[in-house]
């Protein structure tokens, strides 16, 4: 039976080991993208040096936490990657980075989760929002649920992937009654499915970087409302889409947009007062634009 005191030396050792400066970056980098050569690891982590870096490989390979593995002999060519006890530290270091945003940070600036099949995007998404956001990532359908938790602010979400699907992504998060907001990003024009979807906000492809950050912090913004405001910011948001998309011919004609007009007369009747949605700057947008 282990002591008390034997479990203490276990923890200080652990923490020991990956309190290292660099440590839990590389590691956190190769859960990421790893296996890596040496030089796009170092590219991937601006600041450290080739030489702190070649220790802190050193020190992770020999506590058995990287691997490294000679994949060409001439010309030499090395990669790294985790081994599995290395991975498994992944859900201890998200638990220490939970905390820490907790009760850290006084004033930590909202998550938004990325989810797109396509890398590039989701790297360009990121460089535009990371500078005021907390940005994570997820490259399928499958990865959006096992990232998606309470402390995600928005889902910038892709319609169309392969596998599971952004609308797969969008009902499980509603599913779960998370309490985050959805961008929809799509390269397929708004149809009248959209009445029946739960996201916040839509955004065609390709968007430009002032439509995602202006679409994120309109969405980020709803926080404040209550959950009558924020549904009708949301449904009034899907009427104007479809305003801008369809004739009034297909707009009469379609018992969808009729029952989506119903949704909004009935909110407008629930809302404690509906003066507070006419002085909401991003309801006034929206509105305004189809008065």
């Amino acid at each position: 039976m282990t002591s008390n005191t034997d479990r203490a030396q276990r923890v200080v050792d652990t923490v020991d080991l990956i309190s290292k400066k660099w440590h839990p970056v590389i590691i956190h980098r190769l859960l990421e993208d790893g296996p890596l050569r040496f030089n796009e690891l170092k590219e991937r982590i601006e600041g450290i040096s080739a030489k702190v870096l070649t220790d802190s490989l050193e020190d992770l390979t020999g506590n058995e936490l990287v691997r490294r593995t000679v994949v060409s002999e001439s010309p030499l060519r090395v990669e790294y990657e985790l081994t599995d006890t290395g991975r498994e530290l992944q859900g201890a270091l998200e638990a220490l980075a939970q905390w820490g945003d907790q009760y850290l940070d006084p004033d930590p600036d909202p998550v938004v989760l990325i989810v797109d099949d396509d890398p590039r995007l989701v790297n360009m998404h990121a460089s535009w929002l990371e500078a005021d956001h907390t940005v994570e990532r997820a490259y399928d359908g499958e990865e959006a649920f096992r990232r998606l938790d309470d402390s995600v602010d928005v889902v910038l979400l892709d319609r169309r992937m392969p596998g599971v699907s952004g609308e797969d992504v969008l009902a499980r998060v509603r599913e779960w009654n998370l309490d985050c907001g959805v961008v929809m990003l799509s390269a397929v024009e708004p149809d009248f499915d959209i009445v029946d979807m739960g996201f916040d906000a839509y955004v065609a492809k390709p968007a430009s970087r002032e439509d995602v950050r202006e679409t994120v912090t309109d969405v980020l913004a709803r926080e404040v409302h209550d959950e009558p405001l924020r549904r009708y910011l949301a449904l009034a948001a899907k009427e104007s889409i479809l305003r801008s998309e369809k004739s009034a011919t297909e707009l009469e004609a379609s018992e969808d947009y009729d029952r989506l007009e119903s949704r909004l007369r009935e909110l407008e009747s629930r809302l404690d007062d509906p003066t507070d949605a006419a002085d909401d700057e991003r309801l006034q947008a929206i509105v305004g634009n189809d008065a």
